[in-house]
C-alpha cells in the first residue's frame, strides 16, 4: 500500500476512534460537523482523503481531537491562526517532527517516521 493509502487509512481509523469515544453515531457526527454521514463513513474506511475544511469540521466536532494531529495525518500542515503556535503547544522534539513534515518530501518523511517508529520499538524492548 502506498503512503497516501496508509495515511488515509490511519486518518480514518483516528476519526472512527474519536467518534466512538464521543459515543456518536455516523449520523450524530454528520449533524455536528455538517458533513454527510456516508462521506464520514467512507473517510473512516480510508476510501477518501478529506479536504482541509473537512478535517477542521471533524476536528472541531469531536471532543478530545487534536486538530494538529488530524491535519498532519490528513497530509496538511496546520495553518497559523487555525491552531496555536507550535512553540507554545509542543516540546522541541515534536516541533522537530512537525518541521520535518513540512520540509521533507512525502517519501523522505515516510522513511523518517519509519526510523522513529523502529527506534521507539527498540527502546521499548530494552
Amino acid at each position: 500500500m502506498n503512503s497516501e493509502g496508509t495515511n488515509k487509512k490511519q486518518f480514518g481509523l483516528t476519526i472512527r476512534r474519536l467518534r466512538l469515544t464521543n459515543n456518536l453515531s455516523l449520523r450524530d457526527l454528520a449533524k455536528k460537523s455538517g458533513i454527510s454521514y456516508s462521506f464520514i463513513g467512507s473517510i473512516e474506511r480510508g476510501r477518501f482523503a478529506p479536504s482541509r475544511e473537512t478535517v477542521v469540521a471533524l476536528g472541531q466536532s469531536l471532543d478530545g481531537a487534536d486538530l494538529n494531529e488530524l491535519m498532519i495525518l490528513a497530509g496538511y500542515v496546520p495553518a497559523s491562526g487555525l491552531v496555536r503556535e507550535e512553540s507554545v503547544l509542543y516540546e522541541p522534539e515534536v516541533q522537530f517532527i512537525l518541521r520535518a513534515k513540512r520540509e521533507l518530501t512525502p517519501k523522505a518523511f515516510k522513511t523518517f517516521m519509519r526510523i522513529v517508529e523502529q527506534t521507539k520499538k527498540a527502546l521499548e524492548d530494552e
